[in-house]
């Protein structure tokens, strides 16, 4: 009778939620015969039915020598649906109704995987902060990201799987700050297998679990090397280390021909006034990329100094949102769709700080038009000319304007902290250069 209790009333506390998951269905699945187009075949929807025709002829472990894929983890969920399709008779080509369908049966999924987290990570951070009606709060907040205009167009019309990748940083990020730091590492190192984005919070991670103890971070360090031998295991034993090295390694030197590749960044605004390469040298010896790398790593240690500051969840949660802004603005080669953590990361403290809500507001509308603009929902709605366009470029110095101005709001909060441990480290090394060469026993038990 008491179980029977127990289950009624986690029943009626989640219906709202259930409900909730229910219309972010609907809505998905109404938007799922749209497509994306940055050409008039298609966006990303064409090379998961290329890959998943490449799995069903060759097999999964030769999909590196039968294609030129840039992904690896996702292989198992498209060698999943090539099974389905193959179950159902289904057949391939770009235009198969129910293979433009199936492909979007994952990213739907990993939504409401998304939706569920954004629930349970911001209830958890009201409860923390005792923020009255927690319950309704974390609701909401699951509400924007379940009706967020830009989310709804990258799974549902793009079929694109960064709901997917975002859920493993979040799911990372939280079990590391409550102290489940091997479950953490293991999950994220799951997203990282299904694109190396997650690399992002890697920095926010390795911190959180060395505050906890260095055997607790070679306990994560361990656990994502066991996921990643499991994953990557069979294509490892087919000799697929060189292709594999190839994709991941390409995110660190692709090259679009340009700065930016359709991010309304920073590079942007110099793509369209001085058309630079990203390994031309911008001033002396350093090159655009040297110098997006140079300008990324400074924002990460602003957002470590930032936890450093606030080692908790709504500190983790603002320094990743830091991170995910400045990973879409700041390294060269950045595509449009790289803003999306940041929509997660910085949701639940907008919910509870008013100070950020005009920020995310703002960024989350210059997102959105950056996505259907760049892929529109029909391939003449935006012709080539808005490419260079003052209103893209307006857009690109918008967002330039919003991340200063998240900077000046961390910089407050992270500045004391780094001042503090330079203070310490000037103290140590004059300790150090005041210390004699040898001490005598006396001296020595008084120290």
């Amino acid at each position: 009778m008491t179980l029977l209790i127990g289950a009624r009333r986690m029943i009626r506390s989640y219906r709202h939620l259930g409900a909730l998951l229910a219309l972010a269905l609907i809505i998905r699945v109404m938007l799922t015969p749209f497509s994306a187009y940055w050409g008039k075949d298609g966006t990303d929807e064409v090379f998961w039915k290329d890959w998943m025709l490449a799995i069903h002829q060759h097999g999964l472990l030769n999909i590196f020598r039968s294609t030129n894929t840039d992904y690896v983890g996702y292989q198992y969920v498209l060698w999943l649906l090539s099974l389905i399709n193959d179950a159902i008779g289904g057949v391939y080509g770009n235009e198969a109704l129910g293979l433009h369908l199936l492909v979007k049966v994952p990213p739907v999924l990993f939504d409401l995987g998304l939706i569920i987290a954004v629930y349970a990570v911001s209830r958890s951070l009201f409860e923390e902060l005792r923020v009255q009606q927690a319950g309704a709060l974390a609701l909401g907040a699951a509400a924007v990201i379940a009706l967020q205009p830009a989310v709804l167009y990258d799974s549902a019309v793009w079929s694109q799987t960064d709901s997917a990748i975002t859920l493993a940083m979040l799911l990372a990020l939280f079990f590391v700050v409550r102290g489940r730091t091997k479950l953490g590492f293991g999950i994220w190192a799951a997203g990282f297998l299904i694109k190396p984005h997650p690399i992002i919070i890697l920095p926010l991670l390795l911190y959180l679990a060395w505050r906890q103890s260095p055997r607790v971070l070679k306990q994560g360090l361990a656990t994502v090397a066991v996921v990643w031998l499991v994953g990557l295991g069979p294509w490892l034993l087919h000799g697929d280390a060189g292709n594999i090295l190839r994709v991941y390694s390409y995110l660190f030197n692709a090259d679009y021909g340009g700065l930016s590749a359709s991010a309304w960044n920073l590079w942007w605004l110099v793509d369209q006034t001085l058309h630079p390469q990203p390994d031309q040298a911008a001033f002396g010896f350093v090159t655009y990329r040297m110098l997006g790398f140079l300008l990324s790593a400074s924002a990460c240690f602003l957002a470590l100094f930032y936890l450093h500051a606030r080692p908790n969840l709504r500190g983790a949660l603002v320094a990743a949102a830091y991170l995910a802004f400045a990973f879409y603005l700041l390294p060269v080669s950045t595509h449009e769709r790289y803003l999306y953590p940041f929509l997660v990361f910085m949701l639940p403290a907008a919910v509870v700080d008013k100070r950020w809500r005009l920020l995310y507001i703002a960024a989350s509308a210059t997102f959105f038009l950056n996505l259907v603009v760049v892929a529109p929902p029909v391939y003449d709605l935006f012709p080539a000319r808005w490419v260079g366009s003052p209103f893209t470029m307006t857009v690109a110095a918008l967002n330039c304007a919003l991340f200063a101005l998240f900077t000046l709001a961390v910089l407050p909060v992270a500045f004391p902290s780094m001042r503090a441990l330079l203070q310490r480290s000037s103290r140590g090394a004059r300790g150090m250069a005041s210390t004699p060469g040898s001490i005598g026993p006396a001296e020595a038990s008084r120290r």
